[in-house]
This record gives C-alpha cells, sequence and structure tokens, in this order.
C-alpha cells in the first residue's frame, strides 16, 4: 500500500522539477549562453545579456519596441553569439521582423553585435561620434549615423521614437531613447539602477558634463513614468535623481 502513494509523490515531485527547469531555461541567465527578455508594457520588452568580468556577472540592458508590424531594437546584445539568440528569441517568441537598430554608446555591451543584425539585413544607427569612438576602439562600427543631435540637449526623431543627445556622460557618445506612447526613458549606461553606490566604470566618462547631461534628460522628459539603465533594474524618475546623489557623493 506504500508503493502508490512513493510513486505519486515521486511523480509529483519531477513534474515540479521538469517545470522548474522549463523556468528557468526561459527566465534564467545560466539556463543560456546569457540572455533573459522580460515584457514591461505591451509592445515593449527589455532583453538583457550578459558577461563575466574577474569572475562576477554583469547583466547589460536593451530594448525591442514594436512600431505596428515591425520591431525596433535599441542596443545588441552583449556580444555576437547573445545576439544571435536575441534574433531568434525575437522570431520565436515576437514573430515580427526587425527593420532597424540603434547603438547607444560605442561600448562593446552596445555594439558587439552590430555585424550579425547587419548580416541579419537589420540596419544599425548610432550617434555620429559612436562610429568613431567604435573604430578607435576596435569594436564593431554602426554604419548608420543619424544626425541633427551633435549639440547636448538636441533630439531627432527615428520612427515614433526620439533620440535624445544629452551630452557626454559614462561615454562622450550616449544617447537616450524616449518612447512617448509610454513615456519610458531609455537612459542606457548613462543612467544607473538604484540599488548602485557608484557611477561604475568611468575610464571613457564625461565627468565634468555628466550632472549637466542628467539634467538636460529631467527637462526633456519631465513626464517621464519609466526609466531603463544599461545595467540593473529599472525605475522610475527617481533613478535621474539618484544620479544627482551619485554625483555628489563621488565628488563630480
Amino acid at each position: 500500500m506504500k508503493y502508490p502513494t512513493f510513486f505519486a509523490t515521486w511523480l509529483l515531485l519531477l513534474g515540479l522539477l521538469v517545470a522548474g527547469c522549463q523556468s528557468d531555461h526561459r527566465h534564467s541567465p545560466s539556463a543560456s549562453p546569457g540572455l533573459h527578455v522580460e515584457q514591461l508594457e505591451p509592445g515593449v520588452w527589455m532583453h538583457t545579456s550578459y558577461n563575466t568580468f574577474d569572475g562576477v556577472l554583469y547583466p547589460s540592458n536593451g530594448l525591442i519596441v514594436r512600431e505596428g508590424g515591425h520591431l525596433v531594437l535599441l542596443d545588441s546584445a552583449w556580444g555576437a553569439e547573445a545576439t544571435e539568440e536575441l534574433l531568434a528569441w525575437i522570431e520565436n517568441e515576437i514573430g515580427l521582423p526587425v527593420n532597424r537598430a540603434l547603438s547607444t554608446h560605442f561600448h562593446d555591451d552596445r555594439t558587439g553585435g552590430v555585424a550579425v543584425l547587419e548580416a541579419a539585413g537589420i540596419p544599425v544607427w548610432s550617434h555620429p561620434m559612436t562610429q568613431r569612438l567604435s573604430a578607435e576602439e576596435g569594436n564593431p562600427v554602426p554604419p548608420n549615423a543619424l544626425s541633427g543631435i551633435e549639440a547636448p540637449g538636441s533630439t531627432t526623431g527615428f520612427g515614433s521614437l526620439e533620440v535624445l543627445y544629452p551630452g557626454g556622460g559614462h561615454a562622450r557618445d550616449n544617447i537616450m531613447v524616449w518612447l512617448p506612447e509610454q513615456k519610458i526613458l531609455y537612459g542606457g549606461c548613462a543612467v544607473r539602477e538604484l540599488a548602485t553606490d557608484s557611477l561604475g566604470n568611468t575610464a571613457d566618462a564625461d565627468l565634468a558634463y555628466w550632472p549637466q547631461a542628467i539634467s538636460n534628460a529631467q527637462a526633456t522628459y519631465p513626464e517621464a513614468k519609466v526609466v531603463i539603465p544599461g545595467h540593473g533594474e529599472p525605475g522610475g524618475a527617481e533613478l535621474l535623481e539618484h544620479m544627482h546623489a551619485l554625483f555628489e557623493d563621488s565628488g563630480t
């Protein structure tokens, strides 16, 4: 009489284990080469890929935005392999074509998949400075340059989206993207997550102008409801205020 109970329990546990493994495959960065995709709003997904430095796993965010019958990709995944996985995920899970992409500055967490995107027939755009800095750094170079955003605080249209060049910050060429329908500001690496207590990697930063760059973003998009950093968890407009606290703490 004990065996049926034992096997029923064993089958239940096995079922939970399988379900847990399936869930991990979709959502855990350790279950794949490094990709996680989360829907933030109808038609807006945040993709997160990962890289390891000195034994520490770092996340890197980007966005997928639906425009009618196609998609716009904000930043490639972190590297060619992760970008290939991202395109496969988009094809399997969303099923719409990506008709253009944007790199928000020249570092390889933003440009590492440019060649993969171009090979897939997806034109990649960037700030004109990003092209030069990418070439100097030896990173993949986005082949198309936006115009009209050379001056700090300037904006330009990118389909239904708006691109802001707030001025130098985390990098001299960092740009931000505004989603007007959802009131989402994709701040990229110019914005740090709320949990962090440092400015992160400042090797290529414009420390003198960065506070003003954040102020430019606040002045341009005071109605922002969601702010997405380049690394870590999204938040609200408090992420921009948090940047000023970090500047003060760091003496910037």
